[in-house]
């Protein structure tokens, strides 16, 4: 929104002045003359050059000047949309039972951290405003990424997760301990987070690991924390993948998957966060979709006004004015000067 203004407005009233002293001007130029012929011959000319065409001249150098001591200004007003993200941490599982192809991709079935990852992804991009951190566990947990606002190196990272690359258990309290610890990190801008929250998935049941659920739970509770826990996969037999000892694939076969769905549906309800049961990509999707609602970043609305000062354009012009006229006068007053007997 743009206006415009002037800060001495009072001067203004001086313009009134400009058509005033051009009429009393002519009027007091008028007098009763006697004409005389070639009157003119006799005596060398005594006025500059111009004619009215100087007056007015100098009335628009005037109105300029009278015009920049009033000091017009444009008035802007612009809204910024100021935004404070959230600071979260992802708890992924990477135990041996991620391996489980209990999902279906457009090729087929795939395991289910290849189901998670683009899910996983998209949920990081979409939340630009966030500081976003990782931690991943099996039988001991760890911190892949810290709060981190470089959201496409953290798509990159999450892209070369595989399983194996921890000793093999499931760690749930250990992963959302370490997380909450993530989550103490200070804010680098004196700004503070709207909120904190945890997304914890895991396929499995806590096997291993120094906290337990109910005590990494407790803690989040109490630095009120919410948990979104998110079960992937699917209970009963799975079809799992068989590797030799090369690590080459040599068949599937049957395992059994067991997710200890009361114990994250207790760590979502005592953090006021919430339980989804993934069994499928879309659930798994949707799963991210519904955190994504819950959590959103707030935004405000910040009106600034700023002034620009506009004097400079009639007082460039006033001295151009007089500038551009200065050779004509000088070369007129030079003449009368030697005219003169």
């Amino acid at each position: 929104m743009s206006g415009f203004q002037f800060a001495a407005p009072g001067l203004l009233g001086l313009l009134l002045l400009i058509p005033a002293l051009a009429a009393w001007r002519r009027w007091r130029g008028r007098a009763p003359v006697w004409l005389a012929p070639y009157a003119a011959a006799w005596s060398p000319p005594r006025a500059l050059p111009g004619g009215p065409w100087r007056m007015l001249f100098l009335y628009a150098v005037l109105a300029l000047l009278i015009v920049a001591l009033a000091r017009p200004q444009r008035i802007d007003e612009r809204q910024d949309l100021v935004s404070r993200g959230y600071d979260l941490m992802l708890a992924i599982d990477l135990s041996s039972s991620m391996l489980a192809e209990d999902y279906v991709g457009p090729d087929g079935p795939i395991n289910r951290l290849e189901a998670i990852r683009p899910a996983l992804q998209a949920f990081v991009t979409e939340r630009p405003n966030d500081r976003i951190g990782v931690v991943l566990f099996a039988a001991q947990a760890y911190t892949l990424a810290p709060l981190t606002t470089d959201h496409a190196w953290l798509a990159e990272q999450l892209s070369t997760l595989q399983i194996g690359l921890l000793e093999d258990g499931t760690a749930i309290g250990d992963g959302l301990g370490i997380a909450l610890a993530g989550l103490e990190r200070p804010r680098a801008t004196e700004d503070e987070a709207v909120g904190q929250f945890v997304v914890l998935l895991t396929d499995g049941a806590n096997t291993s690991g120094s906290l337990t659920p109910p005590q990494s739970t407790a803690l989040a509770r109490y630095r009120g924390v919410p948990v979104y826990a998110i079960g992937a996969g699917r209970n009963g037999m799975v079809p799992f993948p068989i590797f030799d000892d090369q690590g080459r694939r040599v068949g599937t076969r049957q395992f059994p998957s067991a997710l200890d769905i009361e114990a994250l549906q207790r760590m979502a309800r005592e953090t006021d966060g919430r339980f989804v049961q993934a069994g499928d990509t879309a659930a798994l999707a949707e799963a991210f979709s519904a955190i994504d609602a819950a959590q959103k970043t707030e935004f405000q609305v910040r009106t600034r006004r700023v002034t620009t000062e506009l004097f400079p354009w009639p007082l460039a012009g006033a001295f151009a004015l007089l500038l551009a006229a200065a050779p004509v006068w000088g070369a007129g007053v030079a003449r009368l000067r030697r005219a003169r007997p």
